[in-house]
């Protein structure tokens, strides 16, 4: 009783209990026409709250309405058990396509609700074995799902949409996200539990003005189970957040390829703060469905450990999408495997490695991006930056960063790149190693362990780069190196450098000194 008063009282309309519409709490029985006899009397009603009282119960896919609040009670589970589900339009991985209908959502709605202190469960071991994917061998990179979706892939690249018939024969192969809105406007998703998922956890697909905070996402080593993914949608706030997942925490996106140019819309004005991510192969990323852009984002005060990645941005040939007015502050980070990740050239599961091409709507192109106070705790590569010959990376801003790592920092093809106090102590090769960049800019850049035989700062084919106000701590042996006449191009400004053994020097490249074709950490 006080709980229904409580409701009313904050302006929810009428409250329907799913127990007056035959829901079972004690999971003896599937529950799902019960839990859709409830929203429909609240769409009858004009809204109102759909009540989950303390208890387990099993259930199919709901379908929400609009101006309806789904309330979970403390001590009430849903759980969802993996079963085909029928197909609706939607996306799935950026293309539009059939997919299975969301375990919960709707589309073109307004004002709803997913609140409560309730846990919404399923199994995604459950799942991939109704719908494996198609895992590499050999010359064959795999799919994320199975050969009919590549074989979609494929057809969409010669024209798009592709035939139905495709779209028929890939559906079947998909896995549904666990919560998704479509074409929605005033979303709320506030306090639940999710445990386990069978593909991303909470999507937000072409919606509008949507709050996701304080829920607790718990899906690792669950196979695609992105945390929360804002797909081509705006106005979106995410703070207050614990994920724990098998793949991205909290990832953008905006489309892939051909089919994401097609219809062009962006995710923008996007802003992620307080979040706590684990295990996650990026903490926040960005990428790599940027074919309609992805614009002023935000994401502040973000913790994460054990990730793969931490900051993560990513595209490659094709896409195409710009990515700009990003700004990431405040995190701090533990045992990753690559601390900050800036690529054009990532390889998607089921994908090969791109030539160069031309410039043309198919390239992706990353500028203004500003990435400050980051301390990073044990990572395997501190910084990782790679660009397109084609295409650099544009106006990369990095400042206030203190890292430990295995390897220190490398980034190629760039362009106005900027790192300003910067410590990177790294236990093997230059701390510093950049190429083929143009108009870089090093100002109080430092380690505070030189590695024996290996210089702080090696730059090759950088002309215009300035390096300036950074210092050599005791131990060091070579500061900066450039390869063979290219000092003189380089600007030395301010430097303490009376540690070095030698301040400066021009050497051969060094066997293996190339970034762009060593491997790297790609969950």
């Amino acid at each position: 009783m006080l709980v229904v008063i409580s409701l009313n009282v904050s302006g929810a309309g009428p409250v329907f209990n799913v127990l007056d519409y035959g829901a079972h709490p004690d999971g003896s029985t599937n529950s799902t026409e019960a839990f859709q006899s409830a929203i429909q009397a609240a769409k009858s009603a004009g809204g109102g709250t759909v009540f989950v009282p303390a208890g387990n119960y099993v259930t199919g896919p709901i379908e929400l309405v609009s101006d309806l609040v789904l309330h979970l009670d403390a001590g009430a589970t849903l759980q969802f058990p993996a079963m085909k589900r029928p197909f609706t339009k939607g996306r799935q991985q950026g293309i539009e396509c059939l997919t299975p209908v969301p375990l919960i959502g709707g589309h073109d709605l307004h004002n709803v609700t997913i609140t409560g202190r309730g846990v919404l469960t399923t199994d995604n071991a459950a799942w991939l074995k109704l719908m494996p994917r198609t895992k590499a061998s050999e010359d064959d990179p795999g799919s994320a799902n199975g050969p009919n979706w590549e074989h979609l892939l494929q057809d969409l690249e010669v024209k798009t949409p592709a035939p139905d018939a495709d779209y028929q024969k890939a559906a079947p192969e998909l896995r549904p996200s666990f919560v998704r809105f479509m074409n929605c406007t005033n979303v709320l998703v506030e306090g639940v539990h999710f445990v386990g998922s069978p593909m991303w956890t909470v999507h937000l697909l072409y919606t509008d003005n949507a709050v996701v905070q304080n829920v607790i996402i718990e899906t690792y080593p669950g196979v695609h189970t992105d945390g929360i993914a804002v797909d081509s949608s705006r106005n979106v706030r995410i703070a207050g957040c614990y994920i724990d997942t098998g793949d991205d925490g909290i990832v953008l996106k905006s489309g892939k390829d051909a089919d994401g140019r097609r219809v062009n819309r962006p995710t923008e004005n996007v802003s992620i703060a307080n979040c706590t991510v684990h295990h996650a192969h990026g903490a926040v990323t960005l990428g790599s469905e940027t074919a309609g852009g992805i614009r002023n984002v935000v994401a502040e005060n973000i913790t994460c450990q054990g990730t793969a990645m931490g900051v993560r941005i990513k595209s490659r040939r094709g896409r195409g999408g710009t990515v700009e007015d990003v700004r990431l502050n405040n995190w701090t980070m533990e045992d990753v495997g690559e601390a900050i990740n800036v690529t054009t050239d990532y390889m998607m599961e089921g994908e090969k490695q791109s030539a160069a091409e031309p410039i043309s709507e198919r390239t992706p192109v990353f500028r203004n991006i500003a990435i400050s106070g980051i301390t990073i705790k044990g990572a395997k590569l501190a910084i990782d930056i790679v660009g397109l010959p084609e295409m650099p990376i544009s106006g990369l801003r990095i400042s206030d960063v203190i890292d430990s790592a295995k390897a220190g920092m490398r980034g190629s093809f760039t362009d106005a790149l900027e790192l300003h106090h910067v410590q990177i102590n790294a236990d093997a090769g230059p701390a510093f190693l950049v190429q083929d960049s143009k108009e870089l800019e090093l100002d109080g850049v430092a380690t505070r362990t030189p590695v024996a035989g290996a210089p702080v700062i090696r730059l090759e084919s950088c002309p215009g780069a300035v390096v300036r106000n950074s210092r050599a701590f005791a131990g060091t042996g070579t500061f900066l190196s450039v390869a063979r006449g290219e000092l003189k191009d380089v600007v030395l400004e301010g430097n303490v450098v009376s540690e070095a053994r030698t301040p400066a020097e021009e050497a051969v490249m060094k066997s293996g000194s190339d970034v762009r074709n060593r491997e790297r950490v790609n969950p």
